[in-house]
């Protein structure tokens, strides 16, 4: 049996397996194709089915993760035809703990989808503004001076006469879009035994296709819990099976209205910062107008720094670590004790985020007590602030949804704070009807039995486990902090400017020390204040300046007697450079000694009085 899996770069790949096997050899031919050698344990699939697309599926907080311990005929109803998964990031790690450059990719494409989508969101607009950059420098964009925009050009917005031709081009193509206000309709599929293959391979829209929407991509999250928390989905870009079975996407059609803007910071620059309760009305507002100026700043800095594409794939990962949305799944449900009353469940690495009647809660995995789903119900205990026991129970959508939040919480909670997975996880199970008639006779029997989690190793676990597997297949490990750089970026640059300031200081007090030693050559040894200006003839030694020249019977150098003197004249840059280290000498004299100012005045003045007089 076939098995179609999509990537999260828009590919789909196909890999061959046995239906009445695990789903766990399906993912690692996959990962083997892609030529990931271990980590397969921060990876899960999905199942997309009949009327999904995979943009519905990214669009899903709370995935449907299939069970990698069960038999893939579980997910299909008919075998003759290929599954659907979407390969995606179950376990989010940091990226100084991922050992495979491979590995690091995927994560990266994810990463970077889930910015453009909303899932994930900055902290401010000059956070936004460094993401932007990093995925200019990751995409392999070149900072140009001339690509920058000003300050008053913005992107091209969509006319009436644009919307016209759009909507023709779209009646011709035979194909459905979406307005940026609106969600993109489910994917029309054909039942898997009429299926075509372009129908099957989905991929995503560009950046430019998304940013051209003429809206941001935005996303809910639980910190907004205002009237449009829930609103206004992320834009992705429809396909829709035209009569010939080609795919017509929403950047075509983007490219056909002339709305896709032409400067890459305006399609890099649809990131938008998670705001607090209340504020995403006034996102526009608070918007800064240089917003596009500022990515082209922090790009030009990673620029000087020389960032490759890979490092700034690894300090983006880094950097999303600490973002609102970062590896966390939402469950929304309502209170069995207040049906009126709407609660969310957020899942992430660092524990769960309760939020309900606008409070929001942190629960530690540590605080957590009990979890218990029981169809469509699902039951939390744990411990708040004040050391007091409390209950949350909620009915949510349907029974899947209810056990994927039961799965959620057990399994982060043992991949991030646990130090192994405990045999009591590990052999959990529930069996259908027929092998609980069968096992009422013989308790043994594998008939039926269905595993409720499969996770098989902590975040420790599988970093020790793949350390293990490189070094025995003879392959070198390196520490992606010393491959990408020890420090980051910010500090990259400013050690930069550091080092880049202490050359110039260094090339200026060379300057300076060349300056005095040509002044020091061109001034009067005998008298040590004029200026070389006189020649000694015959013997042709410049050694006095005309004050002292016409006092001196024979040479000072080789004492032969003098028989008529004559003036010289220095190159002009030599003039100049002498002029230039005369005028740093007063001025370094006058700031060391304001006094002595009035004194070397009174001195110059007979001076140059003797000079008119000559």
């Amino acid at each position: 049996m076939w098995c179609l899996v999509n990537l999260p770069n828009g590919t789909t790949s196909g890999v061959q397996c046995d239906p009445k096997r695990i789903s766990q050899e399906c993912l690692e031919k996959v990962c083997a194709d892609l030529g990931i050698i271990c980590e397969t344990d921060y990876f899960g699939l999905i199942p997309v089915r009949d009327g999904d697309s995979v943009a519905d599926v990214d669009e899903c907080n709370a995935k449907q993760w299939i069970n990698l311990r069960n038999p893939l005929h579980l997910y299909t109803n008919d075998r003759t035809h290929p599954i659907v998964f979407s390969l995606r990031v179950k376990f989010w790690v940091p990226a100084h703990l991922i050992l495979q450059s491979s590995v690091r990719s995927l994560f990266y494409m994810q990463a970077r989808q889930e910015l453009f989508d909303g899932h994930l969101r900055p902290s401010s607009w000059t956070n936004a503004a460094y993401l932007a950059a990093l995925l200019l420098q990751a995409d392999g964009f070149r900072y140009d001076p001339a690509k920058v925009p000003s300050a008053t050009v913005q992107p091209l917005e969509e006319t009436p006469s644009t919307a016209s031709q759009s909507s023709s081009a779209v009646e011709s193509s035979a194909s459905a879009t979406s307005t940026p206000e609106r969600r993109p309709q489910p994917q029309q599929l054909r039942r898997p035994s009429k299926r075509k293959c372009s129908e099957i391979e989905c991929k995503r829209g560009s950046v430019s296709s998304q940013s051209s929407g003429g809206s941001s991509p935005t996303g809910w999250h639980l910190d907004d819990m205002g009237p449009g928390a829930t609103s206004g989905g992320p834009t992705t870009a429809s396909t829709t099976t035209t009569g010939v079975g080609t795919i017509a996407t929403a950047g075509s059609v983007a490219e056909l209205s002339n709305k896709a803007p032409k400067n890459i910071y305006h399609r890099y620059g649809a990131l938008r910062p998670a705001f607090d309760d209340g504020e995403e009305e006034g996102e526009e507002e608070k918007k800064p107008e240089n917003f596009h100026q500022l990515i082209a700043i922090e790009h030009e800095k990673l620029s000087r720094i020389k960032m490759s594409p890979t490092s700034a794939q690894y300090w983006l990962l880094e950097e999303v670590c600490s973002l609102v949305g970062y590896g966390e799944e939402i469950f929304e449900g309502v209170t069995i004790a207040e049906p009126s009353v709407v609660c969310k469940i957020g899942v992430s690495p660092h524990g769960l985020t309760i939020v309900k009647d606008d409070e929001k809660y942190s629960v530690p995995f540590t605080a957590v007590k009990a979890a218990k789903s029981i169809k469509r119900s699902f039951r939390l205990t744990y411990m708040d602030e004040r050391h007091e026991e409390t209950h949350v129970e909620l009915k949510l959508p349907n029974h899947r949804t209810a056990a994927s939040l039961y799965r959620a919480i057990t399994e982060k909670h043992v991949f991030y704070s646990c130090e192994t997975v405990r045999p009591v996880v590990t052999t959990q199970f529930i069996r259908d009807l027929k092998g609980t008639i069968v096992s009422m006779f013989n308790e043994d029997t594998e008939l039926g039995k269905r595993y409720v989690f499969d996770i098989q190793r902590t975040c420790r676990e599988v970093y020790d486990a793949a350390r293990r597997t490189l070094h025995a297949r003879g392959i070198e490990i390196s520490n992606g902090a010393e491959e990408h750089g020890s420090e980051s970026p910010a500090v990259a640059l400013g050690r930069l400017e550091a080092t880049l300031s202490v050359q110039k200081d260094d090339a200026g007090k060379l300057e300076r020390m060349f300056d005095e030693r040509i002044r020091e050559a061109i001034t009067c040894p005998i008298c040590a204040d004029g200026e070389i200006d006189t020649t000694f003839l015959p013997c042709g030694h410049m050694t006095a300046c005309r004050t002292c020249a016409v006092q001196c019977d024979r040479c000072p150098l080789c004492r032969s007697n003098i028989e008529s003197i004559s003036k010289i004249f220095l190159p002009p840059l030599l003039q100049s450079r002498k002029g230039a280290s005369a005028n740093a000498t007063i001025s370094s004299r006058r700031q060391s000694d304001p006094s002595s100012t009035t004194s070397s005045t009174s001195i110059a003045a007979p001076k140059s009085v003797a000079t008119l007089v000559q």
